[in-house]
């Protein structure tokens, strides 16, 4: 329970992020200007309102996570997002739903649960959580971290070669009491399909060293005109904490009605997440 606790903050963590099309500056460049760029990685997310997949997850550190995780992911654009875990024979294990200002999930095994609302986790990290980039981090699509108040944002960098385009951002903010945080998100997006292969945050402060981010998406396949990727790596690296995990997507539906059920049994006991 705790490790997937764990892996939900840190996802939490590092999108901490908004969308907004209105951070882009425009750069000259031989091929394509970032606003044109932008607005081709969007335009090929597809046209989907709701998206069923069966995932499974893998790690190379066994002692963070012992076993293979499998389950179902439904999500509802701009809405919600609905995990749940059954590792063996359709017997659920951990229930988690996502809205745009609320996050709760419950474990079936300790008979706990967790309600809160989405910046309740910020006492866990010190970020501010924004539903819509959690969302991009499940369908491949770019997301910013654009940090209030930002006291230098340098213009997005962006170069080509190997038939990718690589752009990139930096923005600095207050983080704690006598710190200043500094992040740099890269992204590499192929030009075949205008997918984003990866993106990498780093973020250096006094208390957390050089904190590294990057998530790698593999293995595209076309639904009804959807390029989206089967397989995503994630890795992170933290002071004293780091993880190396693989999710592969099967069975997966678009545009489908789908429910996000969420019951809690009387009998669970509310969790406390520790600051």
């Amino acid at each position: 329970m705790r490790r997937l606790v764990y892996i939900l903050v840190l996802m939490l963590l590092f999108s901490s992020c908004h969308s907004s099309k209105n951070t882009v500056s425009v750069a000259n460049t031989k091929d394509i200007d970032i606003v044109s760029l932008y607005d081709s990685i969007t335009s090929h997310y597809g046209n989907f309102s709701t998206i069923s997949m069966k995932f499974s997850v893998e790690s190379k550190d066994l002692k963070f996570l012992p076993v293979q995780i499998k389950g179902t992911i439904r999500i509802k654009r701009d809405s919600a997002i609905w995990i749940s875990v059954a590792p063996t024979l359709n017997l659920e294990m951990f229930r988690c739903l996502i809205t745009r200002d609320s996050v709760k999930f419950y474990s079936k095994l300790q008979k706990t649960y967790y309600a809160g609302r989405l910046d309740s986790l910020t006492r866990q990290t010190g970020a501010e959580f924004d539903y819509k980039s959690i969302e991009a981090i499940f369908l491949d699509e770019i997301f910013f971290c654009q940090h209030e108040p930002v006291s230098d944002t340098l213009a997005l960098i962006r170069t080509f070669e190997q038939n990718k385009y690589t752009f990139q951002t930096t923005s600095k903010k207050a983080f704690k009491k006598n710190s200043m945080l500094t992040l740099l998100q890269k992204w590499q997006v192929s030009n075949d399909n205008y997918r984003i292969n990866n993106v990498t945050i780093f973020a250096t402060d006094d208390v957390m060293n050089d904190a590294k981010f990057k998530i790698d998406y593999e293995d595209y396949e076309d639904f009804n005109s959807i390029s989206f990727p089967t397989k995503w790596y994630m890795k992170s690296k933290m002071p004293n904490k780091k993880f190396d995990v693989g999710v592969t997507y099967s069975k997966i539906t678009f545009n489908e009605n789908l429910s996000f059920p969420f019951n809690l049994s009387s009998s669970y006991q509310k969790m406390e997440l520790k600051n």
